[in-house]
Protein backbone atom coordinates (compact mmCIF):
# COMPACT_ATOMS: atom_id res chain seq x y z
CA UNK A 1 0.00 0.00 0.00
CA UNK A 2 1.42 3.39 -1.03
CA UNK A 3 1.95 6.02 1.45
CA UNK A 4 -0.61 8.46 0.01
CA UNK A 5 -3.26 5.86 -0.43
CA UNK A 6 -3.35 5.95 3.70
CA UNK A 7 -3.96 9.70 3.46
CA UNK A 8 -7.69 9.02 1.30
CA UNK A 9 -10.30 10.07 3.37
CA UNK A 10 -12.73 7.06 2.28
CA UNK A 11 -10.42 4.76 2.78
CA UNK A 12 -9.88 5.97 6.55
CA UNK A 13 -13.23 6.33 7.16
CA UNK A 14 -13.48 2.82 5.96
CA UNK A 15 -10.67 1.42 8.53
CA UNK A 16 -12.70 3.99 11.16
CA UNK A 17 -15.46 1.78 10.34
CA UNK A 18 -14.33 -1.65 10.51
CA UNK A 19 -12.33 -1.01 13.85
CA UNK A 20 -15.74 -0.49 15.70
CA UNK A 21 -17.08 1.83 18.06
CA UNK A 22 -13.97 2.20 20.63
CA UNK A 23 -11.77 3.86 17.78
CA UNK A 24 -13.96 7.04 18.28
CA UNK A 25 -12.91 7.72 21.60
CA UNK A 26 -9.31 7.19 20.06
CA UNK A 27 -10.42 9.72 17.77
CA UNK A 28 -11.18 12.49 20.35
CA UNK A 29 -8.20 11.45 22.33
CA UNK A 30 -6.25 12.33 18.92
CA UNK A 31 -8.31 15.89 18.71
CA UNK A 32 -7.48 16.42 22.87
CA UNK A 33 -3.94 15.71 22.84
CA UNK A 34 -3.54 18.22 19.67
CA UNK A 35 -5.26 20.80 21.19
CA UNK A 36 -3.13 20.39 24.23
CA UNK A 37 -0.02 20.70 23.12
CA UNK A 38 -0.78 23.59 20.71
CA UNK A 39 -2.42 25.57 23.59
CA UNK A 40 0.18 24.73 25.57
CA UNK A 41 3.10 25.65 23.28
CA UNK A 42 1.35 28.71 22.50
CA UNK A 43 1.29 29.65 26.23
CA UNK A 44 4.55 28.82 26.46
CA UNK A 45 6.19 30.87 23.82
CA UNK A 46 4.71 33.75 25.24
CA UNK A 47 6.16 33.11 28.92
CA UNK A 48 9.74 32.35 27.52
CA UNK A 49 11.29 35.86 27.65
CA UNK A 50 14.62 36.93 27.92
CA UNK A 51 15.32 36.16 31.89
CA UNK A 52 19.22 36.65 31.37
CA UNK A 53 18.84 40.04 30.21
CA UNK A 54 15.70 40.53 32.46
CA UNK A 55 17.60 40.24 35.35
CA UNK A 56 20.76 42.09 34.19
CA UNK A 57 18.33 45.44 33.72
CA UNK A 58 17.06 44.67 37.32
CA UNK A 59 20.16 44.67 38.62
CA UNK A 60 21.14 47.56 37.26
CA UNK A 61 18.44 49.56 37.67
CA UNK A 62 18.73 48.27 41.62
CA UNK A 63 22.45 49.34 41.51
CA UNK A 64 21.66 52.51 40.34
CA UNK A 65 18.65 52.77 43.28
CA UNK A 66 15.93 52.83 40.93
CA UNK A 67 13.45 50.69 42.31
CA UNK A 68 10.37 51.71 40.82
CA UNK A 69 12.37 51.66 37.29
CA UNK A 70 12.88 47.74 38.37
CA UNK A 71 9.74 47.16 39.00
CA UNK A 72 7.95 48.99 36.02
CA UNK A 73 10.05 46.41 33.87
CA UNK A 74 9.24 43.35 35.43
CA UNK A 75 5.46 44.70 35.49
CA UNK A 76 5.52 44.96 31.93
CA UNK A 77 7.45 41.90 31.11
CA UNK A 78 5.85 38.31 30.45
CA UNK A 79 6.77 35.07 31.97
CA UNK A 80 7.09 32.69 34.83
CA UNK A 81 10.58 34.72 35.91
CA UNK A 82 8.96 37.85 35.29
CA UNK A 83 6.51 37.58 37.82
CA UNK A 84 8.70 35.94 40.58
CA UNK A 85 10.96 39.70 40.12
CA UNK A 86 7.26 41.23 40.72
CA UNK A 87 6.45 39.35 44.02
CA UNK A 88 9.93 39.94 45.38
CA UNK A 89 10.26 43.60 44.39
CA UNK A 90 6.94 44.30 45.67
CA UNK A 91 7.89 42.16 49.19
CA UNK A 92 8.29 45.02 52.47
CA UNK A 93 12.02 44.74 53.03
CA UNK A 94 12.33 41.22 55.03
CA UNK A 95 14.63 38.29 55.82
CA UNK A 96 16.61 36.39 53.17
CA UNK A 97 14.51 33.45 54.76
CA UNK A 98 11.23 34.79 54.20
CA UNK A 99 12.02 36.57 50.59
CA UNK A 100 12.91 32.97 49.54
CA UNK A 101 9.84 31.57 51.24
CA UNK A 102 7.73 34.41 49.20
CA UNK A 103 9.97 33.27 45.64
CA UNK A 104 9.12 29.46 45.69
CA UNK A 105 5.71 30.66 46.67
CA UNK A 106 4.79 31.96 43.74
CA UNK A 107 7.49 29.83 41.31
CA UNK A 108 4.45 27.09 42.58
CA UNK A 109 1.99 29.17 41.58
CA UNK A 110 3.76 30.07 38.17
CA UNK A 111 4.67 26.01 38.01
CA UNK A 112 1.20 25.38 38.47
CA UNK A 113 0.10 27.56 35.32
CA UNK A 114 2.67 26.44 33.18
CA UNK A 115 1.73 22.33 34.04
CA UNK A 116 -2.27 22.92 33.41
CA UNK A 117 -3.45 20.03 31.36
CA UNK A 118 -0.07 18.00 30.62
CA UNK A 119 -1.38 15.52 33.16
CA UNK A 120 -4.18 14.80 30.42
CA UNK A 121 -1.90 14.85 27.87
CA UNK A 122 0.16 12.27 30.27
CA UNK A 123 -3.47 10.26 30.62
CA UNK A 124 -3.95 9.99 27.22
CA UNK A 125 -0.21 8.53 26.04
CA UNK A 126 -1.25 6.26 28.61
CA UNK A 127 -4.98 5.44 28.26
CA UNK A 128 -5.11 5.08 24.53
CA UNK A 129 -3.14 1.75 24.02
CA UNK A 130 -5.05 0.53 26.63
CA UNK A 131 -8.67 1.30 24.45
CA UNK A 132 -6.80 0.30 21.28
CA UNK A 133 -6.02 -3.19 23.10
CA UNK A 134 -9.50 -3.27 24.63
CA UNK A 135 -10.98 -3.02 20.95
CA UNK A 136 -8.63 -5.37 19.54
CA UNK A 137 -8.99 -8.36 22.50
CA UNK A 138 -13.27 -7.24 21.52
CA UNK A 139 -12.73 -7.46 17.62
CA UNK A 140 -10.84 -10.92 18.17
CA UNK A 141 -13.66 -12.62 20.55
CA UNK A 142 -15.73 -11.98 17.63
CA UNK A 143 -13.81 -13.09 14.83
CA UNK A 144 -13.26 -16.38 16.92
CA UNK A 145 -17.34 -16.36 18.02
CA UNK A 146 -18.05 -16.54 14.53
CA UNK A 147 -15.56 -19.35 13.91
CA UNK A 148 -17.19 -20.98 16.70
CA UNK A 149 -20.69 -20.60 15.24
CA UNK A 150 -20.10 -21.47 11.75
CA UNK A 151 -21.45 -24.61 10.30
CA UNK A 152 -19.25 -26.24 8.10
CA UNK A 153 -15.78 -26.30 7.05
CA UNK A 154 -14.16 -21.96 8.19
CA UNK A 155 -13.17 -19.92 4.94
CA UNK A 156 -9.57 -19.05 6.72
CA UNK A 157 -9.85 -15.73 4.71
CA UNK A 158 -13.01 -14.70 6.61
CA UNK A 159 -10.75 -15.56 10.07
CA UNK A 160 -8.00 -13.26 8.86
CA UNK A 161 -10.21 -10.41 7.51
CA UNK A 162 -12.06 -10.16 11.41
CA UNK A 163 -7.93 -10.41 12.79
CA UNK A 164 -6.40 -7.69 10.81
CA UNK A 165 -9.52 -5.17 11.17
CA UNK A 166 -9.66 -6.30 15.40
CA UNK A 167 -6.09 -4.87 15.38
CA UNK A 168 -7.17 -1.71 13.53
CA UNK A 169 -7.54 -0.39 16.88
CA UNK A 170 -4.55 -1.07 17.86
CA UNK A 171 -2.59 0.27 15.33
CA UNK A 172 -4.82 3.67 15.80
CA UNK A 173 -4.31 3.54 19.61
CA UNK A 174 -0.55 3.40 19.32
CA UNK A 175 -0.52 6.23 16.29
CA UNK A 176 -2.60 8.72 19.49
CA UNK A 177 -0.03 7.50 22.05
CA UNK A 178 3.37 8.06 20.07
CA UNK A 179 2.73 11.70 19.30
CA UNK A 180 0.80 12.52 22.20
CA UNK A 181 4.23 11.04 24.86
CA UNK A 182 6.09 13.12 22.50
CA UNK A 183 4.35 15.89 22.91
CA UNK A 184 4.07 15.44 26.37
CA UNK A 185 8.05 15.18 26.59
CA UNK A 186 8.54 18.27 24.76
CA UNK A 187 6.63 20.40 26.73
CA UNK A 188 7.56 19.03 30.47
CA UNK A 189 11.35 19.81 29.09
CA UNK A 190 10.55 23.68 28.18
CA UNK A 191 8.50 23.51 31.42
CA UNK A 192 11.60 22.11 33.55
CA UNK A 193 13.91 25.41 31.90
CA UNK A 194 11.73 27.45 32.54
CA UNK A 195 11.52 25.99 36.10
CA UNK A 196 15.30 26.48 36.36
CA UNK A 197 15.24 29.83 35.80
CA UNK A 198 12.96 30.76 38.30
CA UNK A 199 15.26 29.22 40.83
CA UNK A 200 18.13 30.61 39.73
CA UNK A 201 17.67 33.88 38.95
CA UNK A 202 15.00 34.37 41.70
CA UNK A 203 17.83 33.34 44.07
CA UNK A 204 19.85 35.82 42.42
CA UNK A 205 17.98 38.57 42.92
CA UNK A 206 17.13 37.99 46.47
CA UNK A 207 21.20 38.26 46.69
CA UNK A 208 20.89 41.94 45.53
CA UNK A 209 17.62 42.12 47.18
CA UNK A 210 19.43 41.48 50.43
CA UNK A 211 22.24 44.54 49.70
CA UNK A 212 20.21 47.10 49.24
CA UNK A 213 16.62 48.48 50.66
CA UNK A 214 13.58 47.01 48.67
CA UNK A 215 11.33 49.43 47.36
CA UNK A 216 7.96 50.33 49.19
CA UNK A 217 4.55 48.40 48.39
Amino acid sequence: MRFWEVLDLQLVMGWIDKGGILMWPLILFSILALWIFLERLIHLRRANGDAERLFEIVGEQLANDKPDGAYQLVRTSPGPVAAVFRALLLAPPQSKADLEELAMMQARQEHQRLTRRLSLLNLIAGLAPLVGLLGTVVGMVRAFQTVATAQGPVNPSTLAGGIWEALLTTVAGLVVAIPALLFHHYLDQRIRRLTFQMDHYGTALIRLLTQKEPMDA
